[in-house]
């Protein structure tokens, strides 16, 4: 699962939605992943835009 996000959105709010997808991800099983994207600014624990197009690229 892919949760993109704008670079405003860099609060709380967010930071509970990637937990609660990291915990998702770690309950459904080795054969699906979740990764929340920013556009250039992620918080910990996400991803900028350009590294996961690299991420995508090297798969």
């Amino acid at each position: 699962m892919i949760e993109t996000k704008g670079d405003h959105l860099d609060n709380d709010d967010s930071r509970k939605k990637l937990q609660l997808g990291q915990k998702w991800a770690n309950k459904a099983g080795d054969k699906y992943k979740y990764f929340m994207v920013f556009n250039t600014n992620p918080i910990a624990g996400a991803r900028g835009l350009d590294e996961f197009l690299k991420m995508l690229r090297d798969m």
